[in-house]
């Protein structure tokens, strides 16, 4: 096991120092290398071994242009798939089967806030009439009266 320096490697095996050094970032070679700082020190016979595919390398590390770039037709199919998915949103809103958030949120704070007004005056415009009336039914009737008003104002909304 004599430890030689990747300049060194890269004579054995006939290539740069710059590719020992791309191809060690793969993680092909792994295990067969010490790295102090700048300097690497490879186990010559496992370096060797590794570079010819002689020793099963499970490798975790793939290129990172493979990690990056996904093939032309998984681009093309994933493309196809998002424009497909926008034309059925855009289909979708003509349709009026979607809508915006925030008209939704505003529509429906006005009819509240609608609802809550005209509830709110209900006392209002009964309380003279309650102080003269004497008949529960009377009172119930105009009660009632006021409150299905007030929500029928929710449901025309």
């Amino acid at each position: 096991m004599p430890q030689i320096s990747q300049k060194q490697l890269a004579e054995i095996i006939g290539v740069s120092s710059a590719r020992i050094t791309a191809v060690r970032k793969t993680g092909r070679l792994d295990g067969t290398f010490k790295a102090d700082n700048k300097n690497v020190v490879y186990d010559q016979d496992a370096a060797v071994a590794a570079w010819n595919g002689e020793i099963q390398q499970s490798i975790t590390r793939k290129n990172g242009s493979e990690e990056e770039i996904p093939s032309f037709n998984e681009s093309r199919a994933k493309s196809e798939h998002f424009r497909a998915e926008l034309a059925r949103i855009d289909l979708e809103l003509r349709e009026e089967k979607l809508c915006e958030l925030d008209k939704v949120q505003r529509q429906a704070f006005s009819m509240a806030r609608s609802v809550r007004d005209a509830l709110n005056s209900i006392p209002d415009r009964v309380a003279n009439q309650f102080a003269a009336e004497t008949d529960s039914v009377v009172i119930h009737k105009v009660l009632s009266d006021e409150l299905r008003k007030a929500l029928e104002r929710l449901t025309d909304a």
